[in-house]
């Protein structure tokens, strides 16, 4: 039994301990015994401290003692594909900052090929290093693998998020490291595309020859069938390690969703008595379209992205947008924010005003829509507080801060809802400083801060901590105006009166319903 990772006794630093001065705080309060064994097929269970063990896994943090954390099968290669932050969309997007984005490069075909490459060279890295002689058989099967079928010749920014997200999973792959973790894998997945990547990374696991396999989920989340061992974690420490169907790791699962679903109720009923629509109420006319297409179809170079749609919302309507990864939702949602080059088309109204050209600008339109996205999340600038961050949601496509700019009564607006999300104690701190989760929460206070009479959300609540999804969709319910959400996973998702499903919205076909 070779052992790739050996913690024993292990208290870890964020920082080096200095002789003669207080020790700095460990990263989890208690220490750490453990080993990854090779060909082992193992889930870390927690929340955000699932993420922290896996970092210590492949080699963060600095341990008390050299005997700490060892590698008794020497040296290894070690990778950890994080998939927590919804601003990685894009090439280059191996962290927080989301990588290279922009949000019209999902409509257009310009490219840049300074920051772009084609599907194949990223899975292979060919193109960092021309010199590097690329495996086409091993490409070929990871494109046929993870469907990735058709877009080899692609450029990654062409890529939707999930389409990215398995083109990501393939150049790890590819690569064969000794140990490889990943993190939330099927986070913000459809179902085909989760049961794909399901597949691909349970073959790998059981392949000898290629990666030792640790996958990081969420408490609430089914473990898959091909996983043999299980790692429980909280904030403290390591709370039981052993085989998946080990009776103190059944019961310590139990025990730890149990306490997930009394935690949720709590904040559902905190968060839901605290919100109130407050600056003017909004007025819903729930008999008035609000967003009107006849007859509407977006194409590029000749083929039909989006063809023959009719589709009407009223004020005060919730739609679920339904789709597959890469079927069209957030081009959908382009059209609506005029964001999206062909958006310009007298048979789309929005607040009963047609798309003409000239009579028609952007900033009068988005003044009553809010929005958040992954492109935007991306893009989001880091140094700015909470209160400064939140306040941008004022002004049209701005992110310059309006804090000492606003009346006292949108101040004291911002204030309570950083309060009523439990933010008020970091108010200050900068938006880059904080979590992933939390900096999507506050992106969507941005969003709803001047009531919009439309508000979309593009996967807002994906990647978000339990605690905070159950805050964003409290906030969510019980807004009154009209909502167009994206999102894949069921418990993401706010409460919705209908959906449209634009999974052949290229043949010009489109499910309409009620959840």
């Amino acid at each position: 039994m070779s052992v790739l990772v050996r913690l024993k006794d292990a208290l870890l630093y964020s920082k080096p301990p200095i002789k003669y001065r207080a020790l700095p705080d460990t990263i989890f309060k208690t220490p750490i015994s453990l080993d990854i064994v090779k060909n082992s097929r193992v889930a870390v269970v927690g929340d955000g401290s699932k993420t922290t063990l896996l970092s210590i896994l492949c080699g963060k943090y600095i341990s008390s003692t050299t005997n700490a954390r060892t590698y008794p099968s020497g040296t290894i290669s070690s990778e950890l594909l994080r998939f927590v932050n919804n601003g990685s969309w894009g090439h280059g997007a191996h962290d927080s900052s989301g990588g290279f984005t922009h949000l019209s490069s999902r409509y257009e075909f310009f490219k840049d090929f300074e920051i772009d490459e084609k599907v194949s060279d990223f899975i292979s890295q060919n193109s960092y290093n021309t010199n590097i002689i690329q495996d086409n058989s091993k490409v070929k099967k990871l494109v046929e693998d993870l469907e990735l079928n058709g877009l080899e010749n692609n450029w990654i920014t062409t890529l939707s998020n999930g389409q990215f997200r398995r083109a990501r999973i393939a150049k790890e792959l590819y690569r064969d490291v000794d140990l490889l973790c990943v993190d939330d894998p099927f986070l913000g997945l459809d179902p085909m595309s989760t049961k794909t990547v399901n597949g691909v990374l349970e073959r790998t696991a059981k392949d000898s020859q290629h990666s030792t396999l640790v996958i990081g989920l969420r408490i609430q989340d089914e473990i898959p069938d091909w996983i043999t061992n299980v790692i429980v974690v909280n904030n403290n420490s390591v709370v039981v390690d052993g085989r998946r169907n080990d009776p103190q790791v059944v019961q310590a699962l139990a025990k730890m969703r149990t306490e997930f679903e009394l935690k949720h109720s709590h904040i559902t009923k905190h968060v839901s008595e605290a919100f109130n629509v407050k600056s003017g109420e909004l007025i819903i006319n729930e008999n008035l379209p609000i967003i009107e297409m006849d007859n509407v179809s977006v194409e590029y170079r000749g083929v039909p992205a989006i063809k023959n749609l009719f589709w009407q919302v009223k004020e005060g309507e919730k739609w679920h947008i339904r789709g597959k990864n890469g079927s069209g939702k957030t081009t959908l949602l382009s059209l609506i924010t005029l964001d999206h080059p062909q958006s310009w088309k007298r048979n789309i109204k929005v607040f009963g005003v047609a798309r003409q050209p000239g009579k028609v600008n952007y900033f009068d339109t988005n003044k009553f829509i809010g929005f958040t996205s992954p492109e935007l999340h991306a893009l989001y600038p880091k140094k700015q507080t909470l209160r400064e961050a939140i306040s941008t949601g004022y002004i049209v496509g701005s992110y310059v801060p309006q804090w000492d700019q606003l009346s006292l009564d949108k101040k004291n607006k911002i204030n309570e809802y950083l309060t009523m999300v439990g933010l008020d104690n970091v108010a200050d701190s900068k938006f880059g400083d904080i979590p992933v989760s939390t900096q999507k929460l506050v992106l969507l206070l941005r969003a709803i801060i001047n009531d919009p009479k439309i508000l979309i959300l593009d996967e807002a609540l994906s990647a978000m901590t339990d605690e905070d999804v159950v805050k964003g969709k409290c906030i969510v319910n019980q807004w009154p105006g009209t909502c167009l959400i994206i999102g894949h996973v069921d418990e993401e998702i706010p409460k919705c009166d209908k959906y449209i499903n634009v999974d052949q919205a290229r043949e010009g076909q489109f499910k309409f319903g009620n959840p």
